[in-house]
């Protein structure tokens, strides 16, 4: 896959950080955040970083725009690491 590498490289040591936190309760996080220039590009690094956090247990929650504010805010509220 093009590019997991790099997002890799980028994600681990705010995965390991997240990892050396206490869990988090609904309505606390984020712990770790990263911006993208464009929405594809977000969720590419959404779909990597989800890959990524199961492993150590953490949530990824993807905020941009063209969708609906609602259901991006729910899901922020019930807690998320990155």
């Amino acid at each position: 896959k093009t590019g997991s590498g790099k997002t890799l490289a980028f994600l681990w040591p705010m995965l390991r950080h997240i990892g050396d936190q206490p869990k988090l309760r609904a309505g606390e996080g984020p712990v770790g955040l990263v911006l993208a220039p464009t929405r594809e590009l977000a969720s590419q690094i959404c779909t990597e970083a989800r890959r990524f956090a199961k492993v150590g247990g953490a949530t990824v929650v993807p905020v941009y725009g063209g969708t609906g504010k609602w259901e991006q805010t729910k899901a922020l509220k019930r807690g998320c690491e990155v």
